[in-house]
């Protein structure tokens, strides 16, 4: 038997968290593919075509389209707008364990924050440390929070690009939605048995 190949799509709220999440989700899968027993290929997330603050019945419609080909279908939501992913999931009962939410505590912007040296790096003339809190998920604004960690620079794709591959997964692992978050993939691909 050969080889099975890992599918993945993304849908985000907006473009910046595409720049970020794309890399560092295809981090995590590599990383967690090294638990799997027979191993698995994997080519990195696609991207759905709509955002998942379109309406409602256009997600709805994209979600389902995905799950006819992807093994797993990620939706992206600030945490205040969680429970659309649970409206999803009661959308598909038979394929819910396929919708991963991937949800930061208040923005994306607050994972980008976790790793200090990744900040340092994406800036290097600036001395970050003194401006991030240990406790990300408690800065009140995160955007802001980074756009002063980075000097307010204007490549946000770039900056947010290369932090989706340099921050560090032990310095998130310290945040607890992205527990959460891996927590639930490593359950979906268990159960797809990838893992």
């Amino acid at each position: 038997m050969g080889r099975r190949y890992l599918s993945l799509a993304l849908l985000t709220e907006g473009a910046s968290d595409q720049w970020f999440l794309v890399p560092l989700i295809d981090r995590q899968i590599t990383e967690l593919a090294l638990e799997a027993p027979a191993g698995f290929d994997y080519s990195g997330a696609d991207v759905g075509e709509c955002f998942t603050v379109a309406h409602r019945d256009l997600v709805v419609r994209q979600v389902a389209d995905l799950l006819c080909y992807y093994d797993i279908v990620m939706i992206h939501h600030d945490h205040n707008e969680r429970s659309k992913v649970d409206a999803l999931r009661d959308r598909f009962p038979d394929d819910a364990h396929r919708i991963v939410a991937l949800v930061p505590v208040r923005e994306t912007e607050a994972w980008m924050l976790a790793d200090p040296a990744a900040l340092k790096e994406a800036a290097p003339t600036r001395d970050t440390a003194w401006e991030v809190s240990h406790d990300v998920e408690k800065a009140a604004d995160p955007k802001a929070v980074l756009k002063a960690a980075l000097g307010g620079r204007r490549d946000a794709e770039r900056d947010f690009g290369r932090l989706g591959q340099t921050v560090a997964l032990d310095a998130l692992r310290k945040v607890p939605a992205y527990r959460a978050w891996t927590a639930e993939l490593r359950r979906a691909m268990e159960r797809l048995r990838f893992l």
